[in-house]
């Protein structure tokens, strides 16, 4: 016979079940973000997010991201989301035993696409996101459905619309589904740059039920990513208009180079690719004289080793000697730090490059391949090292080997890549000083490219009056 004391008991133990469960799962979301934060700090030279303020502080939310890198993508949003949700990753992912670890730390939800098999278990996955958000929890998914290399969003898929609607259906508030952009500068390639941008959330409809429904919020979910995201009809177009807005943006001097952020231009080259086709319709004379100048000088500044910021530099003596008189001295002092680090690090940092390189032909592909060799691959080597230096040194020569061969390793990557960017900054002073008419004849090309864009944009009410 089972008496109220022993219902009660069984309450509480599912209750301290609950609660430690709950706590468990705190752990791991702190921990899940703390390494998210370490990958992006070690992969990315330099991390720039706008529009967080978008996000609700409390209440279900429901991110919708566009899909252009693989699983680097979660990671991202992992690290620098201010909510941390729970993700839909499709589900044969579950069966790769170097990703499934990572899965089981954000605790990702499988979802069952057409093209992988049978759909019948999204029931249960469907399920799940409703619980999470009726919660008030937050949930996240990449509509597109496919991890792509294209330069611009591909078609969506109606589950984030399903999945807001059924959630307010199954009890939870007005779901806010937040758009996210993400932008790479070069996603491939180790040390490159990343911009997120947020949008305003949509709020989906309840009433929305039917087909229609769905269709329409899928439609404001896709205008929603349209705006915190690049979009072009071809890669050509997409370089075409990044150093058409570089060029119109910038001043045409300044004392030294420097790069602008990739927040700087993101509006501007939106509003460039948008009118790029209808401008070119208007006056495409002046648009192709004006790209066969693009094509010029690009040509120029890939023969060259330049930048476009290299070109309107005025290099003054003063700040070319603050520049030396900083960054060699701080060189000389790295540099025997730099040496065991690259001994300690050669291997692990070198061979998921070579792994990445198998794929290289999948743009999407290589930066997942890289940082997930590099997870691994690091805390081994580390590991042997560490083990060798307690059994030649005891319990103290282990102890300092876990701390100098992550900490040496990071110098070593700075210092290579300051000494890289030294000798690059000094290639294209000297290149400047030393070819004077190649670096008239880049400026000229640039200087006529500059007066043809303002032109072109003061004569139309075109995309860049924003």
């Amino acid at each position: 016979m089972v008496t109220p004391r022993v219902v009660e008991d069984r309450a509480a133990g599912d209750d301290r079940a609950g609660s430690s469960a709950a706590r468990r799962r705190r752990r791991l979301d702190r921990l899940a973000r703390r390494l998210a934060r370490l990958v992006l700090a070690v992969f990315y030279r330099s991390v720039e997010i706008e529009g967080a303020k978008h996000v609700p502080a409390s209440g279900p939310v429901l991110f919708v991201a566009n899909h252009g890198n693989a699983l680097v993508d979660p990671i991202v949003l992992v690290a620098l989301l201010p909510r941390l949700p729970r993700f839909l990753a499709k589900h044969t992912l579950w069966g790769n035993p170097a990703v499934l670890p990572l899965l089981s730390l954000v605790g990702a939800i499988p979802i069952y696409r057409a093209q992988d098999g049978s759909t019948s278990r999204n029931r249960e996955t469907f399920s799940r996101c409703f619980a999470e958000l009726a919660a008030d929890g937050a949930v996240a998914l990449f509509p597109e459905g496919v991890s792509h290399d294209q330069p611009s969003l591909q078609p969506l898929r109606t589950g984030a619309a399903r999945i807001a609607i059924g959630a307010q259906e199954s009890g939870a508030e007005s779901v806010a589904i937040v758009p996210v952009g993400l932008t790479f500068d070069e996603k491939g390639r180790f040390r490159s740059r990343l911009l997120v941008t947020v949008g305003a959330a949509i709020r989906g409809s309840a009433e929305g039920d039917d087909e229609s429904g769905v269709r329409d919020l899928t439609h404001k979910i896709e205008a929603g990513l349209r705006g915190v995201t690049l979009n072009f009809d071809s890669w050509h177009t997409a370089r075409l208009v990044e150093r058409a807005a570089e060029i119109y943006a910038s001043e045409p001097k300044r004392p030294m180079p420097g790069r602008s952020g990739l927040g700087e231009r993101f509006s501007l080259r939106q509003s460039f690719g948008a009118g790029y086709e209808a401008v070119r319709a208007q006056d495409r004379e002046r648009v192709e004289a004006l790209e066969a100048m693009a094509r010029r000088y690009e040509l120029l500044l890939e023969t060259l080793h330049l930048r476009d910021d290299h070109v309107i530099a005025d290099y003054p003596w003063s700040h070319v000697a603050g520049y030396l008189g900083f960054r060699v001295p701080t060189l000389a002092v790295l540099l025997p730090i730099a040496l065991v680090g690259l001994a300690l690090n050669y291997l692990p940092y070198r061979v998921p490059g070579w792994v990445a390189s198998t794929v290289e032909d999948q743009g999407d592909q290589p930066a997942t391949y890289k940082v997930i060799s590099g997870l691994f691959l690091f805390p081994i080597a580390w590991a042997i090292e560490i083990a060798l230096a307690g059994r030649a040194w005891g319990a103290l020569g282990a102890s300092l080997m876990a701390v100098v061969a992550p900490a040496t390793g990071w110098v070593a990557l700075r210092f290579f890549e300051h000494t890289e960017s030294f000798w690059s900054e000094l290639r294209a002073w000297l290149t400047l000083r030393l070819a004077p008419h190649r670096a008239a004849e880049l400026r000229i090309l640039r200087g006529m490219m500059r007066d043809d864009l303002q032109a072109l944009v003061a004569s139309t009410a075109g995309p860049a009056d924003s």
